[in-house]
């Protein structure tokens, strides 16, 4: 009898200790997923500022968005890679020069230069261009 209690004991502490790090874990995930889904928020939200800011037409901005999407994607693959460390800084700074190659002919070269230093700094790069508009004179016809 005291054997069977033992074991009940045993069996429903297991159970409880199991049953709340199960919890704990799809809590973790959940926090993983809002904080992933609020970085990518934040980064669209800072590209499509970005491509407001460099006065272009709509079809040259969404090039630029796709672009910077594209360079993204690379630049993480790369990172997630299994190339060693001392590798990847060299490969993510040839992606940068090369990447925007195919879309030369569209944009000025202030713009691409731009993008590129949005690309390594883009919270600087906004608050750059941000103020460049306020002190740009507005023609006025």
């Amino acid at each position: 009898m005291v054997a069977n209690i033992l074991r009940m004991t045993f069996f429903v502490v297991f159970f409880s200790v199991t049953a709340t790090y199960g919890q704990s874990d799809e809590a973790i995930k959940k926090e993983q997923e809002k904080y992933i889904q609020k970085q990518f928020n934040d980064y669209k939200d800072r590209v499509d500022t970005f491509v407001n800011l460099l006065d272009i037409d709509d079809f040259k901005g969404q090039i630029i968005k796709q672009k910077i999407d594209e360079f993204y994607k690379n630049r993480n693959q790369i990172m997630m890679s299994e190339i060693p460390e001392y590798e990847k800084e060299p490969l993510i700074d040839q992606l940068l020069d090369t990447h925007f190659n195919d879309v030369k002919e569209l944009y000025a070269e202030e713009t691409l230069n731009s993008v590129q230093l949005f690309l390594k700094d883009n919270k600087g790069q906004i608050k750059k261009l941000q103020k460049l508009q306020k002190t740009k004179p507005k023609n006025k016809q």
